[in-house]
């Protein structure tokens, strides 16, 4: 009877497991990204929050090259894209927004969050936040 229990008991936990897998299926749906975009102008950009799906949280990495933190956290966003594939991760240089003056060195690493077309958070000066050493 002992080792009857054990086995009902395996054989529930495994039932349950697959349960829930089929259940995260069902409500995963949607498009999937998985990577991190770069995106080349201001226009790009615009069209990727405006045309995106409503329910899609876009993340956009505002960087430039030579700016500490900046390559960091375009490291740090690759891995996140890899594991929240329902999340759109982009990143645009500063200098290619059509808005540069907007985005000094002083402000650099930057990211925006979007979700519906709206900027729900934005983090400016991230190396301040977090220091200078930060993954993902």
């Amino acid at each position: 009877l002992i080792n009857c229990d054990k086995e009902d008991g395996t054989c529930l936990r495994k039932y349950r497991k697959r349960c829930m897998q089929d259940m995260h299926q069902r409500l995963s749906f949607g498009p999937k990204y998985g990577y991190l975009s770069e995106l080349q102008s201001g226009e790009q950009f615009l069209e990727t929050i405006e045309k995106e799906r409503k329910t899609t949280t876009i993340m956009v990495h505002i960087y430039e090259d030579g700016i500490k933190g900046c390559d960091l956290l375009n490291s740090s966003l690759t891995c996140l894209a890899a594991e929240y594939c329902m999340v759109r991760f982009c990143k645009i240089k500063a200098s290619n927004t059509g808005a540069g003056d907007r985005f000094s060195s002083d402000v650099l690493p930057t990211l925006l969050v979007y979700r519906g077309g709206e900027l729900v958070s934005n983090f400016l000066s991230i190396t301040e936040q977090f220091n200078e050493e930060f993954f993902a």
